[in-house]
């Protein structure tokens, strides 16, 4: 049986995992910026509203930008109707850096929350690709066991394994929707992965078109407290995104996102995609 306080964990993560694309807004800085996105840009702003049943639970508006070697990530969330009762409230999130063929790498991640606590997280990476965490007010625990130095230098942060998974099909693998993006959001290590699951027909204001049907299991590593860890049948069940392909972008770009588990129906929509290459 489900509880409240799964059932709000539920809510959140199937709506704020969505929360993932790219910005030139709100990055270390002016310089890191230039430097990382510069010429030949792809740019795009992605729309999305999102629901619980029939009852709405709030915005996503996503837009950013990626040339040859560098990109820039914005994701704003806002919550309205029943996603505002978990008081869990909006919040904004950014991230930049560069990639090449053999991966990506961050330089600088920062997850701002818009509740009454208004917790700052900034990561900041090093040459090496080792980060450094920032937190403000920080947590009460860093979980048991707390995520190692190695599970931290191993992953990216959510925005840039997002944008890994939106790159996989062109810059990473030949097929999109494939492998394993490790996270690690500040407390929490998990491993997103990724399985194709056939192709569906979507047709919806934004987009009408064949999709690529992916599921994406959350596999959990290290820094969770015992109530932060996943159910096994919230473990088991993916969340379900349908992937459009924008070849001239270099992009698999996520259309739509549906989540089921306990009686639960979360249905994310694109309801705008704006992408131009400059």
């Amino acid at each position: 049986m489900i509880t409240r306080k799964t059932f709000t964990r539920s809510l959140i993560s199937a709506f704020a995992l969505s929360a993932m694309s790219i910005a030139p807004n709100g990055l270390a800085s002016a310089a890191e910026q230039s430097a990382a996105v510069t010429s030949g840009i792809t740019n795009f702003r992605l729309d999305y509203t999102g629901s619980l049943f029939i009852f709405p639970m709030g915005t996503l508006t996503l837009a950013g930008q990626k040339n040859s070697y560098g990109y820039s990530m914005r994701a704003d969330m806002d919550t309205a109707g029943i996603a505002k009762m978990t008081k869990s409230g909006g919040l904004w999130s950014t991230s930049v850096g560069y990639y090449d063929k053999a991966d990506i790498r961050p330089t600088q991640h920062v997850i701002q929350k818009l509740n009454k606590k208004g917790r700052r997280v900034e990561i900041n990476y090093d040459a090496e690709g080792a980060p450094t965490s920032t937190i403000a007010p920080r947590f009460g625990s860093m979980g048991q066991p707390a995520a190692s130095d190695a599970e931290r230098a191993e992953a990216v942060d959510a925005l840039s394994g997002i944008m890994q998974l939106m790159m996989t099909g062109h810059t990473y693998s030949d097929a999109p929707c494939s492998g394993s993006v490790p996270i690690f959001d500040g407390k929490q290590r998990y491993d997103l992965r990724l399985e194709k699951a056939g192709n569906n027909y979507i047709r919806q204001s934004s987009y009408k078109g064949e999709t690529v049907r992916c599921h994406v299991y959350m596999e959990t590593v290290s820094g969770y407290d015992t109530e932060d860890l996943l159910t096994a049948e919230e473990a088991a069940t993916p969340i379900v995104i349908y992937l459009a392909e924008f070849k001239e972008a270099g992009l698999w770009v996520p259309v739509r996102f549906d989540y089921r588990v306990s009686g639960i129906k979360v249905n994310i929509k694109a309801t705008n995609i704006d992408i131009s290459n400059g």
